[in-house]
């Protein structure tokens, strides 16, 4: 008689080895998906990574989560994740069928990110913490997929770069953004027959002696930051990729979509620019930009429906660029529809994927040891001792100076600890000098540029222009000259102008100087994380007007002579309140 069956044998579960295979391959998939999570979770959503602006430090993605929210242009970044979600979402398909083919050139992008990301960590930045997110990320899909994979989900990486808010670079951009604007928009309204003046970011209209109108009766406007295009460029250029990728086929034909952004979004912030300048000719500046109370811009309706123009303008160009590429390439577009038949790839058609294990594992453990070495760091903030001493003479040659405290307004303002000394001089001639130092609090960036806050006073910036100054104790230093002016109606029909100098530049505290914003940022953190170096940087302001008159009487060769006339009375009165290069005291 045969034996009696057994029951745990007869009961269990008899698996085919086709899907003990696919099994195996899903398998290797959770644990690589799980262990590049792992990684990428522990560094860029549970370490405190930064302040934030914040009292405590919060993750990369936390910070990025507070920032993006707090600032409306740049609220779109919150969109990308999902973007890119739907982007590869829309290649799972391909993604199946490619085997695990980790290549250890992904260390190539994860062993720089690990390094911007300490570099972050130690200098309480969150720029390189999304640098280093955005590197790691695309080394460990190399590392863990492969070159396969990296090409698949290479234009969803790109994407990803839109996420991150880069608030240097909209202030870096502006300034030149806003020229252009201003100097096409001038060159198109002389070219239909509109007389118009350009000086540095604002728009005059010309005098018209047989109607009795001087320079800017019919309009005046001035291209302010805002309406650079400079915060329409990036969402545009983030819209430009995903419509890219979804459109078109080709790369190059998606890499002509992406760069046409940049002219496109020029475009339309110039046809804004024409339609506030006709709107106020025809209509009134009050109905086409807007009234100004107490010092503040409170825009039209009209103004508000120009800005979308911007859009408007680059959506409809990006449309057509998008219409002439599918036009030529519909035919191929067509049969490459008809082949594909939809489905999900079977994965026991693929051969056996390469073990990633030891990818996966390299990638958890370089995070490990990353946040080890960032537990090692200390990075208490110790702020050196400031780069010049806070005082000025109040007699000083020619000059007699006067005590000039901080404005209540500055006071509201102004970071906590942040110091302002300041001296108002008066000199040969009537020469009025204003002299400030600003000293930062705690802080590394307290101090911004007078760019930033001269607009709001009712200054326009003509030109800025790096300027040399000999120092009398024989130093040479470079600073920033900006040329300014500000017009005011004195009497009915009668418009008058004040030109006035800028000349500022910042001051570390082992006496290194730097004439831009952006430039003493990089100083600061190279010398924090290389030097060990915490600068409590001041910056010297030189502000001085120049005699006001007409527009129709302005004399250019006044501007000339006060700005030598400013120079070197700055180069007679830095050392003796700036350290010297040895660090020793200024001169008495």
């Amino acid at each position: 008689m045969p034996p009696p069956p057994n029951t745990e044998t007869s009961t269990r579960e008899i698996v085919p080895p086709s899907e003990l295979v696919v099994r195996a391959k899903l398998d290797n998939r959770w644990y690589a998906l799980g262990g590049g999570v792992l990684a990428l979770a522990i560094l860029y959503l549970a370490w405190p990574f930064q302040h934030w602006n914040f009292e405590t430090r919060s993750s990369v993605l936390g910070g990025w989560f507070r920032s993006a929210i707090s600032q409306e242009e740049w609220q779109f970044c919150l969109l990308v994740p999902f973007l890119t979600g739907f982007l590869i979402y829309l290649q799972r398909a391909k993604l199946r069928t490619l085997p695990l083919e980790g290549d250890w050139r992904g260390l190539a992008l994860i062993l720089p990110g690990l390094g911007f990301y300490w570099m972050g960590y130690k200098v309480d930045t969150g720029y390189l913490g999304f640098l280093s997110a955005h590197l790691f990320l695309g080394g460990l899909i190399v590392l863990v997929g492969g070159r396969a994979w990296a090409r698949v989900l290479f234009t969803p990486w790109l994407l990803l770069t839109f996420m991150w808010p880069m608030f240097p670079l909209e202030e870096m951009l502006a300034s030149p953004l806003r020229l252009i604007t201003a100097n096409v928009a001038a060159k198109f309204l002389n070219l239909v027959g509109v007389g118009t003046v350009s000086e540095g970011t604002s728009l005059f209209s010309a005098a018209d002696a047989a109607s009795g109108l001087a320079r800017g009766d019919r309009f005046r406007l001035n291209v302010e930051a805002p309406c650079s295009g400079i915060r329409s460029l990036f969402s545009l250029l983030m819209i430009a990729l995903f419509y890219g990728s979804m459109a078109l086929r080709q790369p190059k034909q998606r890499l002509i979509l992406f760069l046409s952004a940049v002219p496109l979004a020029m475009l339309g912030n110039f046809v804004r620019m024409i339609l506030l300048a006709l709107g106020s000719m025809w209509f009134g500046s009050e109905f086409a930009v807007g009234r100004n109370i107490d010092g503040h811009q409170e825009m039209s309706g009209f103004h508000s429906l120009a800005g979308y123009a911007v859009f408007a303008v680059a959506l409809g160009g990006m449309f057509a660029v998008c219409s002439y590429f599918e036009g030529r390439h519909w035919k191929k577009v067509k049969k490459s529809a008809k082949g594909f038949t939809g489905g999900t790839p079977s994965l026991a058609s693929r051969p056996l994927s390469r073990l990633t294990l030891a990818q996966v594992g390299t990638a958890v453990a370089l995070a490990g040891v990353c946040l080890g070495v960032c537990a090692a760091t200390p990075v208490q903030l110790v702020l050196a001792q400031p780069g010049l001493v806070r005082t000025l003479p109040l007699q000083f040659k020619d000059f007699q100076g006067i005590e000039q405290g901080m404005t209540i307004q500055e006071k509201k303002i102004l970071a906590e600890g942040v110091k302002i000394v300041r001296n108002a001089y008066l000199g040969p001639g009537g020469r009025q000098i204003l002299v400030t130092l600003i000293t930062s609090g705690q802080g590394k960036r307290e101090l911004h540029r007078p760019e930033v806050c001269l607009p709001g006073q009712g200054w326009n910036m003509a030109e800025s222009t790096p300027v040399e100054l000999k120092l009398s104790d024989g130093r040479t230093i470079t600073a920033t000259l900006l040329r300014l002016f500000s017009d005011r109606e004195v009497a009915p029909g009668v418009q008058s102008r004040v030109r006035a100098v800028n000349i500022y530049w910042y001051v570390g505290s082992d006496g290194t100087t730097s004439p831009d914003y952006y430039d003493h940022i990089r100083i600061s953190y190279l010398d924090a994380i290389f030097k060990n170096i915490n600068h409590r940087w001041s910056m010297v302001s030189i502000f001085s007007p120049i005699a006001e008159s007409q527009l129709a009487d302005n004399n250019p060769f006044a501007e000339i002579g006060a700005i030598e006339e400013v120079k070197n009375f700055v180069q007679d009165l830095a050392p003796h309140f700036m350290m010297k290069a040895d660090g020793s005291a200024p001169a008495p």
